[in-house]
C-alpha cells in the first residue's frame, strides 16, 4: 500500500504599499500569481486594469508578495473593505450593495468532455493526494492549471496566472474541484469570468453571488446528471446544453 505523504503548507503575508492586508497559509509557488488573484478579489485591481509591481519575499519556510499600486486605487480599495467590514455583510455587500462591483461577462457554458477535462485537471500525482485542482477553460482544453491546499488559493492563482501572461478573462471558464462557496464564485466573478463547473457542489451563497453575477454554475460534471444552475433560472437544469 502507498504511503500518504502529508503536503506542503506555508505562511504567506500580502502587503499593498507598506501596509498588511492579508496572512494566510499555500502551497510553495506561483506567488506573484496568488497575490495577483487576491488583489482581483478584493478591488485593488480591475479587470483590464495595469498590473502592479511585486516583490517576491521566499525566505523557505514562510513566503510574502509586496505590491505597489497608484494610491487613489488602494484608498478606494481600502474603503470598500472597511464598508464591507462595518457592515458585515462580507460577499453578500456586492450583490445588495455594490453590483457594479462583479464584472462577469455571461457565456454559454460550452459542451465539453467534462470527464476528459477532470482527468487532466486530475493529471498530478498530488492532485488525489490532500490538494485543491483548478483552471482556466474554454471547454476544450485547461489554462493555468493549478494544485494548492487552498481551493480558494488555486483559484487566485488561476486567474492571476492568465493576468500575469496578459490573456483574457472575460467569458472563460473555471473548472473546480472542490465544492464552490461564496468567495470563489465572487472571485470568478469580480475577473470576469461567466461559468464554473465543478465535480462538487455550490453552497446556497455562491448560487446568490453567481446568479447576481450572470455566472452559471455547473454541479456534480462527473455524475450521470449534472446540475447546471442558470442565472434568472427558478430550477436547475439536468443537461448541458448552452446558457
Amino acid at each position: 500500500m502507498k504511503t500518504a505523504e502529508p503536503v506542503i503548507e506555508i505562511p504567506f503575508w500580502l502587503d499593498v504599499n507598506g501596509r498588511r492586508i492579508a496572512t494566510w497559509t499555500c502551497s510553495p509557488g506561483r506567488y506573484e500569481a496568488l497575490a495577483l488573484g487576491r488583489l482581483m478579489a478584493e478591488g485593488y485591481l480591475q479587470p483590464g486594469g495595469a498590473l502592479p509591481e511585486l516583490d517576491v519575499v521566499d525566505d523557505q519556510w514562510a513566503a510574502g508578495v509586496q505590491a505597489r499600486l497608484p494610491e487613489h486605487d488602494v484608498e478606494r480599495a481600502h474603503a470598500e473593505r472597511l464598508h464591507r467590514l462595518e457592515h458585515g455583510c462580507g460577499v453578500l455587500h456586492f450583490v445588495t450593495c455594490e453590483p457594479q462591483a462583479l464584472h462577469a461577462q455571461r457565456a454559454p457554458v460550452p459542451g465539453g468532455d467534462w470527464r476528459a477535462l477532470f482527468s487532466v485537471l486530475y493529471g498530478g500525482e498530488r492532485a488525489a493526494s490532500g490538494l485543491h485542482a483548478a483552471a482556466l477553460s474554454d471547454g476544450t482544453g485547461l489554462h493555468h492549471r493549478t494544485e494548492e491546499v487552498g481551493r480558494h488559493n488555486a483559484v487566485d492563482k488561476v486567474i492571476g496566472g492568465a493576468l500575469l501572461a496578459g490573456e483574457p478573462l472575460a467569458g472563460r471558464g473555471l473548472v473546480v474541484s472542490a465544492r464552490v462557496s461564496g468567495d470563489m464564485a465572487l472571485k470568478a466573478s469580480r475577473a470576469g469570468l461567466g461559468w464554473i463547473v465543478t465535480r462538487s457542489v455550490p453552497t446556497t451563497l455562491a448560487l446568490t453571488v453567481a446568479a447576481a453575477a450572470g455566472v452559471t454554475i455547473v454541479a456534480r460534471a462527473l455524475g450521470p446528471a449534472p446540475r447546471v444552475y442558470r442565472p434568472g433560472a427558478a430550477t436547475p437544469d439536468d443537461a448541458m446544453g448552452d446558457a
